[in-house]
């Protein structure tokens, strides 16, 4: 087991020079004004003490058996973090990294994001391709999303398990999103997601089972005006005009089709009329041909009225409402035609030969 320490950086940059100049040798000050700290590949299980190396702006730790973040609290000039390919399963230890930038944490074994709430100047995350059990998926802590969505611009959660994008809806600055091989199946649930990102310039959505519904691509760009590349192909302004126009025309479409909707069940509940007058009326004046109403006046004289049967069908549209039309089955209509008198008292008429 490696354990990264002081005493381990000397000896491992005192290696690198001799392998360099054999007569030149590293001397403490110059180790503790290093800016850059490349510790990749050196089979580190857990980071150890060096405070002295207060100037380190960007630490290489990727691809080492590092399970912890621990230690590095003195990097208050901590630019760039790098700790992919580890075994890190909590994100923790991260609340001194005011001037962080960019954050590579893929392929380790985080379940949640969190622990970024002291990051406000957090650009880029890479969180891809964790080690997940069976029937797990990576989400996102509230708190951490809430400071990240004034700062972030470059997420990574490609191959995470996921099933949805309604955590990282709040991520308003968000530029590049790639999301690929997860799964992604609900285009209601993606499309309302992605509209809300109204920055988000570069998506990516390769090997989710919702990129085989109809139209998937349509669906996106209509529904969100910023996206210039999506699954690595350009979509020109022309195509988002027409995919917005589109949009348009078929909402009209559906609204209309909903104001030009039949009498229901109950006729009276869709006419136009007084509430007195839906309360009194029965079903039975519409079903029943002369159908009587009796109405009772104010010198309780009850009068019949009879109505005429009703067409069903036959409705008249005015400012939105629906009026059956009347008639009245009985009525035979018919046209006069005028009579024509005979010519001459019925004489026949001989035209001279041709």
């Amino acid at each position: 087991m490696v354990r990264l320490t002081a005493e381990y950086i000397e000896r491992k940059c005192s290696q690198m020079q001799l392998s360099k100049s054999l007569s030149k040798k590293v001397k403490k000050d110059e180790l503790y004004s290093l800016t850059h700290l490349r510790m990749n590949n050196m089979f580190i299980s857990s980071i150890g003490n060096f405070v002295n190396y207060r100037n380190l702006k960007v630490i290489y730790l990727q691809n080492n058996n590092i399970s912890k973040i621990e230690n590095l609290h003195f990097a208050s000039n901590l630019t760039h973090l790098y700790l992919q390919h580890n075994k890190i399963s909590k994100i923790e230890n991260l609340n001194f990294f005011e001037k962080l930038q960019t954050l590579y944490l893929g392929y380790n074994k985080i379940l949640v994001v969190e622990g970024l709430e002291c990051l406000k100047n957090l650009t880029i995350l890479q969180v891809e391709n964790q080690k997940l059990s069976v029937g797990e998926s990576l989400c996102f802590d509230p708190r951490s999303i809430l400071t990240l969505s004034g700062c972030l611009k470059v997420l990574n959660i490609s191959g995470n398990k996921m099933a949805s994008l309604k955590s990282i809806k709040e991520l308003h600055k968000l530029e590049v999103l790639d999301a690929t091989n997860n799964f992604i199946d609900d285009i209601n649930d993606l499309t309302e997601s992605i509209s809300v990102l109204t920055s988000l310039i570069d998506l990516s959505l390769q090997g989710n089972p919702v990129t085989q519904y109809y139209r998937c691509k349509e669906n996106l760009i209509a529904n969100n005006d910023t996206i210039k590349t999506l699954d690595g192909k350009m979509v020109t302004d022309v195509y988002k005009c027409f995919m917005k126009r589109f949009k348009i025309n078929k909402h009209l479409y559906h609204t209309k089709k909903l104001l030009n909707t039949t009498l229901d069940e109950d006729i009276t509940s869709s006419l136009n009329l007084p509430p007195s007058l839906k309360e009194s009326i029965s079903r039975a004046i519409f079903q029943y041909p002369d159908a009587k109403l009796s109405t009772t006046s104010a010198m309780n004289k009850t009068q019949s009225y009879i109505f005429p049967s009703w067409k069903i069908g036959t409705n008249i549209i005015k400012n939105g409402h629906v009026t059956t039309k009347p008639f009245r089955s009985n009525v035979i209509k018919t046209k006069n035609f005028p009579s024509v008198q005979p010519l001459l008292n019925s004489e026949i008429i001989k035209l001279p030969p041709i």
